[in-house]
């Protein structure tokens, strides 16, 4: 076991190396289209494609290839894909509320592990380079989609949550809707259309506005500093 974990993480360090920044790249513009074009297209019912709860997940997975992993991060990643793939089978036999459990589930976990990950490389010591600043955009998008699944959880549990957000079981705008309202409340801009209102609901909401205010001006500080420390090399 330990002989087939280490390999992984040589054939994880050799494939990081070769091809580390144009994956994370395509990963993250992939991702992009896949949140902001391909749900909100499903959404208006001009598109009818199915399964882009999985293909989010494996796209957010895959993004681990471009940054350093342990081997439990990989573990977890793949069990968060192992949940996905279950939701999309549940799906499949006309079971959609609980692949919606499973789905937010999976959500969180891959999210999770990858915002772990890219912090990890985004805030390390070093030079500021393309490939840091691509990781800090892709760990911003990342922690809206972990608050995706936690919105998706809170609604499922409680069912009024929030106030505009409709949690019956066929409903193919609700993944379109709680992307939208997760990435309203991380950028603090609030339109109002939808409203926390159970406690747990408002303190995610909370939680989530907190962090899209200090998580540029932390970034912005700690890339001004790598970048006077590496002058200071010189």
């Amino acid at each position: 076991m330990r002989m087939r974990a280490a390999a992984l993480q040589r054939y994880l360090a050799r494939a990081r190396a070769r091809y580390g920044d144009q994956t994370l790249t395509w990963l993250t513009i992939l991702l992009v289209v896949l949140t902001f074009v391909i749900i909100p297209l499903h959404a208006s019912g001009l598109i009818g494609a199915q399964g882009y709860g999985l293909a989010i997940v494996l796209v957010t997975a895959s993004c681990i290839l471009g940054a350093p992993a342990g081997t439990g991060s990989v573990i977890v990643m793949v069990f968060g894909v192992a949940l996905a793939l279950a939701a999309a089978a549940v799906r499949f036999m006309g079971h959609p509320r609980p692949g919606t459990y499973l789905d937010s589930a999976a959500w969180i976990t891959v999210s999770a592990v990858l915002a772990y990950v890219v912090s990890r490389s985004a805030f390390a010591p070093g030079r500021v380079t393309y490939h840091r600043i691509n990781g800090a955009v892709l760990l911003y998008l990342t922690i809206g989609q972990i608050f995706v699944g936690l919105y998706g959880l809170t609604g499922l549990f409680a069912p009024h949550a929030f106030s505009g957000l409709n949690f019956a079981e066929e409903n193919p705008r609700l993944a379109s809707d709680l992307i939208y309202f997760s990435f309203v409340t991380l950028t603090t801009v609030g339109y109002g259309d939808i409203t926390p209102v159970h406690p747990i609901a408002r303190s995610l909401c909370n939680l989530e506005a907190i962090i899209g205010q200090l998580y540029p001006a932390t970034l912005l500080a700690r890339l001004v500093t790598l970048e006077l420390e590496d002058r200071h090399r010189r």
